[in-house]
């Protein structure tokens, strides 16, 4: 005999229940991620009824036994979680696969020109994440052209530098937003000395990407948090972007 679900079961005899069945019943559902870590006697204390009262009535609804429930409340929340997960993992496919068609529309040759002649590249990230993709970006960098790149770690490192750099430099700078004030008031210093921005921003109208030279844009969905604190942010299409002009500008050297 095939073992439905909890509610299943709970709807399929509902009609036969009382009152005072329904309300346990309810309760194990509000609590289905705890109950099945419980025993019968909890259970019965947290509910008020006796243990035979629940024994029974797990038996009404089509259990051998309160222990098949739990484990059917068990397997349930396992599947509901494996369900959860798999709508994480479409929707970083989907992010990638939006941002790779954001590239594939892009025109590199005015970005790989201009590392070709560049004669400093800075390279910034806002925030630790962003940080963390703009040092591999900078690193991949140093191997391929023949002039100083700049790895700023920091907002003091990249104040120290914004009135001094040339014209004949660029900064590529990556930030979720493109809206923090201070980057911003900066990028604008950048501006009047016009040195050329390439900016990495999420897909958004913000002020950097109006302010940059050349703008690259990634989609980044927000993961929402199951223990309910604030949002989880994966910043893969970042890296992904990173990786996406590493290659074009090695497939441009290559044609040379």
């Amino acid at each position: 005999m095939a073992i439905n679900s909890f509610d299943e079961k709970v709807v399929k005899t509902k009609n036969k229940l009382t009152t005072n069945e329904l309300t346990v019943l309810q309760y194990i559902h509000k609590n289905a991620d705890t109950i099945n870590r419980k025993t019968i006697s909890e259970l019965a204390k947290e509910t008020h009824f006796s243990s035979s009262f629940i024994s029974k009535l797990v038996k009404k609804i089509g259990y051998d036994s309160f222990a098949a429930m739990r484990l059917d409340l068990k397997n349930d929340l396992v599947k509901k979680i494996e369900s959860n997960e798999y709508g994480v993992l479409k929707n970083q496919n989907i992010d990638i696969a939006k941002t790779n068609s954001l590239l594939l529309q892009m025109n590199f040759k005015p970005i790989n020109k201009l590392f070709d002649t560049a004669t400093a590249i800075y390279v910034y990230g806002t925030g630790h994440s962003q940080n963390n993709y703009m040092r591999e970006l900078s690193r991949n960098l140093m191997a391929l052209v023949n002039v100083p790149v700049i790895f700023l770690s920091g907002q003091s490192e990249f104040q120290s530098v914004i009135y001094t750099a040339k014209s004949t430099s660029c900064f590529i700078i990556a930030s979720t937003t493109g809206k923090t004030p201070v980057l911003i008031d900066a990028v604008k210093i950048l501006n009047l000395s016009q040195v050329p921005i390439i900016s990495f921003t999420s897909f958004s109208d913000n002020e950097l990407s109006d302010l940059a030279t050349y703008n690259l844009f990634y989609y980044l969905t927000p993961i929402k948090n199951p223990t309910n604190h604030r949002n989880i942010r994966s910043y893969l299409p970042l890296g992904y972007v990173v990786d996406f002009v590493i290659r074009e500008y090695i497939s441009h050297l290559q044609k040379k």
